[in-house]
């Protein structure tokens, strides 16, 4: 450290920096006059004298009566301890400083980074407690037990919730208490991010604990949560098993791809499939609800379509079902539809009869 940096840290310390200056010239040089130590430092010679008593007077140096005045440092044990307990107070500030920071309400900013990751996994947990409608998760079986008093909640508002699980213990989430209050539960052995989207239009994303600088981003948005939501679809979701399924009532999709892929060999096979749409249209962005049978499924490989139900590379294009309701043709488009006449938000199948 050079002597510019050390007079700094002395003034710091509380010194004035004449006093440290002087202080500092003492150190290296040991005993000596006053005049001596004047002529080697920025103090005065005029000044050093009073310098000098200041300093003895806080235990710094001891003058000695000579001819001249001479002084010498004092053993600096006891200031440097006080040095040590200054700067390990200063830290523990400053620690708590950033953990207060990366703790507090992350605003309303439309995307926020944070360094701590459990902030990300807090702040998920409230989001689903305040869930209207679905829930898509990646995390761990630990996590997932973890939030089971937020899923509870959810389930309690008939939020539809799917839960992509790497096992990372012995929790065994498909017999456990958990499994009751999710939707649905498939296990992937591979391990990824946390992810959450939560109705649509929020997200929380933390990448794995193996990156060297971990963060995640709470996000509040109606066009990031759409990229995500497909990613959970294609990489988190679609390729697994399941291994949980709540049994009661009818089935639900929140997820018009997945229902399409579904219920295609059923329609092909000349089954009548029932069907109430929840929902909102695009123009007004009013809340909807039509019922009807299926009599078309479009997607944008359509004209080369077999009995082979599509894929999901298939339907990301454009994906839509035309229904027969009581009012004539409605046709329903998935998540950012802007040509149909209901973006689905729900999918509950009513019925399915197979004619002939």
């Amino acid at each position: 450290m050079d002597r510019d940096e050390i007079l700094g840290g002395l003034e710091d310390a509380g010194l004035t920096a004449y006093q440290a200056d002087a202080y500092l010239t003492l150190l290296d040089m040991g005993v000596s006059p006053a005049v001596d130590v004047a002529r080697n430092c920025s103090v005065p010679v005029p000044r050093i004298y009073d310098v000098l008593t200041e300093l003895e007077q806080m235990g710094y140096v001891e003058t000695l009566d000579r001819e001249t005045l001479h002084a010498r440092a004092r053993e600096p044990a006891e200031f440097v301890s006080d040095l040590h307990e200054r700067s390990d107070r200063l830290s523990a500030v400053a620690e708590a400083v950033e953990d207060r920071w990366d703790a507090s309400p992350l605003g309303d900013n439309r995307m926020t980074v944070t360094e701590r990751v459990d902030t990300v996994l807090d702040h998920a947990e409230g989001l689903i407690r305040e869930a209207d409608s679905t829930v898509d998760l990646a995390l761990t079986d630990e996590q997932l037990v973890a939030y089971e008093g937020a899923l509870t909640e959810a389930f309690e508002a008939d939020v539809v919730v799917r839960a992509s699980v790497v096992p990372a213990g012995e929790v065994g989430v498909a017999d456990h208490p958990v499994s009751d209050v999710v939707t649905e539960i498939r296990e992937r052995p591979i391990p990824g991010p946390f992810c959450a989207v939560v109705d649509r239009t929020r997200a929380c994303l933390a990448p794995t604990t193996r990156m060297s600088d971990p963060y995640g981003v709470v996000i509040d948005d109606d066009i990031v949560p759409f990229i995500l939501r497909w990613y959970f679809q294609t990489c988190l979701w679609a390729n697994w098993e399941t291994v949980s399924r709540r049994r009661e009532g009818p089935p639900v999709y929140v997820c018009l791809e997945a229902f399409v892929r579904d219920v295609y060999p059923l329609w092909w096979d000349d089954a009548v499939v029932s069907v109430t749409v929840s929902g909102t249209e695009p123009d007004s962005g009013r809340d909807r609800e039509v019922s009807g049978v299926i009599a078309d499924i479009r997607y944008s490989a359509a004209s080369a379509r077999t009995a082979q139900r599509p894929t999901l590379t298939d339907l990301s294009g454009q994906a839509a079902l035309v229904l027969w309701t009581s009012d004539g043709q409605r046709t329903v488009g998935g998540w950012g539809a802007l040509h149909e006449d209901l973006e689905a938000e729900r999918v509950t199948v009513d019925g399915i009869e197979w004619t002939g």
